[in-house]
């Protein structure tokens, strides 16, 4: 099977890299391919439309040429997609009138039930699985039917695979695709979910998130408000990718291009002006390509938030032309966050943004490289807020540049803590609900320490305070050094076990638990563990355990 395969039944008019293989024959399995014919693993539309496109010098196409099947090959290699498969049977419900019902009469291989638009009260469900409740008259009915076909169908009944409005697709097409799902029906993950960073599971004091959730345009994320957590349904995901640019933490990912596979996918770009375009948008795209702008095709349009814009930007060295015919909220709120901060400091956009091709070709014929803006860390094993922080961090260097208001945010928020120390016991319950790393404890020196670069301004450690010292002051994001890293908020002498000496707590978290179980124990040595660290607690425990058992006998 061939990796890298450039099919054409036309003499080349230049050559390609060693590493492409030309071939003429479509019957010749492929892995990654710029034509359809030859049915790969991976179509590529962007080599051809990057070849009849460009105006480039013939040394730079190829060289773009194979930066773009690499750019392939690391989505494959870096995607984390998982394959499901569910039967689907021939339970077909039609909702429309008459004459509208009646130009599917020929599904004979289904089981088909009518109804009329008004009948329908709720649906639940999804693909293989819809269940209507219908009322026809007095009669309330029950039904349960693997596919719909609902003719000028509102839009909730979209938030569920499975329904198809022939006004929308036509008649014809409508059959095909109720025929084509019938039997296997099979699907995949698009998002990626890592529940230990995520701000809306498990917070039971407060909400404090539920972006992905809101801003889902069907029924892939719900929140179970009971249980506080995320609840996700693959099969009805339509992978617009919109719930990982709104996600504040980075706990949603999307599977096509991870956060990881970007990285690398970005480092390819350096001295070249990158173009994002929408797949589904690049075959039917008539652009002229001036000379060294290439193409960055992503799956999934709404997927991009403001560590993805910024990393392209300094990897690059360059601004960014993004076309999209349909922007997601979290994609317009990081182009104007990264755009504002670009311009304070180079005096330059840092995105350049349409939904209109024309306008596309003018604003590839005007940006430019900024050279000053070039900057390359290794992303490994770093967090969403970490990477932004490393990179904010350098762009702004020494200067000020001064304060942005984020309180108009529906999605990107920072924010800053005070804590009223005298108040602090340092017990650190902040620090367990910060899940972000923007509040850490320090056993060795007794301290407790905040990275306003990395906070979200969730808010959550201000409720889960048991002094109700800490408040959170949101929306401030400061352009400074001293905006970034971490700031010793509260300090108390460590606190050192009784029996090794080692320093294992706070001073006043000891003297605080101290002064509410001392009055309750009323055994010595129950008392004396208050004042051990937990290895010592128990021995000592332990110890006096099986004296007890020795004693008895």
């Amino acid at each position: 099977m061939i990796e890298y395969a450039f099919y054409t039944t036309k003499p080349l008019e230049f050559p390609l890299s060693d590493n492409i293989t030309v071939i003429n024959d479509s019957n010749t399995p492929t892995i990654i391919s710029n034509s359809k014919k030859t049915n790969p693993i991976v179509y590529a539309p962007e080599i051809n439309f990057y070849i009849n496109s460009s105006n480039a010098e013939v040394l730079e196409k190829i060289d773009v040429i194979n930066r773009l099947y690499e750019i392939r090959g690391i989505k494959l290699d870096y995607a984390k997609f998982n394959e499901y498969k569910k039967e689907i049977k021939n339970r077909l419900l039609i909702i429309g009138n008459k004459e509208e019902a009646e130009q599917f009469d020929d599904l004979k291989e289904f089981e088909k039930y009518y109804a009329l638009p008004e009948w329908i009260k709720d649906i639940e469900g999804t693909i293989g699985n819809l269940k209507f409740i219908i009322q026809k008259g007095n009669e309330l009915i029950n039904l349960e039917v693997d596919q719909a076909i609902w003719f000028n169908a509102p839009e909730v009944a979209f938030k569920q695979r499975g329904i198809v409005d022939p006004s929308d697709v036509g008649i014809e097409k409508a059959k095909e695709i109720i025929r084509k799902r019938v039997g296997i029906y099979e699907y995949r993950n698009y998002i990626t979910y890592n529940k230990d960073v995520c701000q809306y599971h498990h917070r039971v004091l407060k909400e404090t998130c539920g972006n992905c959730a809101n801003v889902c345009p069907t029924n892939a994320i719900i929140k179970d408000d009971e249980t506080k957590e995320l609840v996700f349904s693959h099969i009805d995901c339509d992978g617009c990718g919109g719930c990982v640019s709104v996600c504040p933490s980075g706990a949603l990912d999307f599977s096509a291009i991870p956060r990881d596979g970007f990285y690398e996918i970005s480092k390819l770009f350096e001295g070249f002006i990158p173009f994002i375009i929408p797949e589904d948008m690049v075959e039917n795209l008539e652009i002229e390509l001036p000379k060294n702008i290439m193409p960055f095709v992503i799956e999934g349009r709404k997927f991009l938030d403001e560590v993805h814009l910024l990393t392209l930007f300094q990897d690059s060295g360059a601004q960014i032309v993004f076309l999209n015919d349909n922007f997601s909220k979290g994609e317009k709120e990081a182009i104007k966050l990264i755009n504002e901060i670009t311009n304070r400091k180079f005096g330059k956009s840092a995105v350049l943004f349409t939904d209109n091709p024309k306008e596309a070709e003018e604003l590839l014929n005007r940006a430019e490289k900024i050279s000053e803006a070039k900057y390359v860390i290794n992303e490994n094993n770093l967090s969403k807020r970490e990477i932004f922080s490393i990179r904010l961090s350098h762009l702004i260097e020494n200067d000020d540049l001064g304060v942005i208001d984020l309180g108009k945010n529906n999605y990107i928020h920072y924010g800053k803590i005070e804590i009223d120390e005298s108040k602090c016991t340092l017990c650190m319950g902040c620090v367990s609900v910060c899940n972000v790393g923007a509040l850490t404890a320090h056993d060795e020196d007794g301290t407790l320490k905040f990275d306003a670069s990395m906070c979200t301004a969730c808010g959550y450690c201000e409720v889960a305070c048991a002094e109700k010292c800490l408040k959170v002051i949101p929306d401030k994001l400061e352009l400074n050094k001293d905006f970034f890293g971490q700031k010793v908020m509260a300090k108390d002498e460590p606190f050192c076990c009784i029996m090794c000496g080692k320093p294992f707590a706070p001073k006043k978290a000891i003297e605080k638990i101290a002064a509410q179980l001392l009055p309750i124990f009323t055994d010595e040595l129950k008392k004396k563990s208050i004042y051990c660290c937990p290895e010592c607690k128990s021995k000592l425990l332990f110890n006096e355990y099986i004296e007890r058992k020795t004693n008895a006998k």
